[in-house]
């Protein structure tokens, strides 16, 4: 029997999906997993603004008692090197091999789509973190909506209408003092290629479109032409009872380059996929023209939606190369049960 010793200090959202994968494979008789406090050490003021809390998306495992893996699923391309070099395996959401020293790049591998996922029940594992790492609401009953494996995945609808959903939302750029003028210019360009595609898309597409800004107070008072009629839909739980009805939907790219949550959850739930062109690499085979179409400038977005809603054959292969995906490499069991198969087939370094 494997066995895997968690060792926690987070219980951040973006770990989610890696607490659900160890969770299923010990439910499943696969593994068997504990879970061990360790004292967070969060804020590194040494780091730049955006990296200085990356550690609460870090998780560390201890498998069968001798090797570590490292599960790191913070937005950004940057790693923590010193972790890196002290573990067998480090597991990295927004994979960039040539961004990484060349005397580390054989421990790290890339993890995959990263999303918010939860067990189908809440288990002892969870409550025991909700009550070391106490959040906005603790208690069983005051608990939000929990996306869980089972209400965040769907078999390919080919019945669908062709219909189109993008629901995002613009980010502040200047809501901390010590963002670099990078990371500035970063979310206005991020903010305006989401707007303009929401823009067009609404001209062209009409009642087949909805989509729009999330009613945040800077989006308001920005982009107010592109905002969604309403807001309501937004809210996971209404978002996601949204997502089961529409054929295509539309991705963009996130903070630091990331590939976003939406685009993960489309998979899951068997969606033809616009995208914009993915910076980072994943597991397995997951491709333009086969998993998702791309786009660059909002132009291109607007002629791909429309490709991908006008041609029944090419949307309906496109959603079942998702589902195929998504059992293989995005379910959160097959994430860490891959995971696992890499850092026990390694050889010692």
């Amino acid at each position: 029997m494997i066995t895997c010793q968690i060792l926690c200090h987070s219980n951040s959202a973006h770990l989610s999906q890696i607490y659900t994968g160890f969770l299923l494979l010990h439910q499943a008789g696969e593994i068997e997993i504990s879970q061990k406090w360790v004292k967070p050490s969060h804020l590194n003021k040494s780091r730049p603004q955006h990296l200085r809390d990356a550690a609460r998306t870090h998780l560390r495992v201890i498998v069968n008692g001798r090797l570590e893996l490292h599960y790191d699923c913070h937005d950004s391309y940057e790693i923590d090197e010193v972790a890196a070099a002290e573990v067998d395996c480090y597991f990295k959401r927004s994979y960039a091999p040539f961004e990484i020293r060349p005397s580390l790049r054989a421990r790290v591998f890339p993890l995959g789509l990263n999303y918010e996922v939860y067990g189908n029940e809440r288990d002892e594992f969870e409550k025991q973190r909700l009550s070391s790492f106490p959040g906005p609401a603790t208690n069983e009953n005051e608990l939000p909506f929990r996306p869980t494996v089972e209400n965040t995945e769907a078999l390919p609808n080919y019945d669908l209408e062709p219909r189109l959903l993008f629901i995002t939302r613009a980010w502040d750029p200047y809501d901390h003092p010590d963002r670099s003028a990078e990371k500035i210019e970063e979310r206005i360009r991020i903010n305006e290629t989401r707007a303009r595609c929401i823009q067009l898309l609404k001209r062209e597409f009409g009642d087949c479109f909805v989509g729009g800004l999330i009613h945040t107070e800077y989006a308001v008072r920005n982009y107010a032409d592109a905002l969604l009629s309403d807001n309501q839909v937004s809210q996971k739980e209404n978002y996601l009872n949204l997502l089961k009805g529409y054929s295509v939907c539309v991705a963009s790219t996130g903070l630091h380059g990331s590939i976003g949550w939406k685009l993960a959850e489309y998979v899951a739930f068997s969606k033809a996929i616009v995208s914009e062109r993915l910076k980072y690499q994943v597991p397995g085979s997951f491709k333009a023209g086969t998993n998702y179409l791309e786009f660059e400038q909002p132009e291109q977005c607007l002629a791909t939606a429309r490709t991908l809603l006008s041609d029944t054959n090419l949307r309906s292969g496109m959603m079942l190369s998702n589902y195929e995906y998504y059992k293989a490499h995005l379910r959160p069991d097959a994430m860490i049960r891959r995971t696992l198969q890499v850092a026990l087939s390694r050889p010692s370094l």
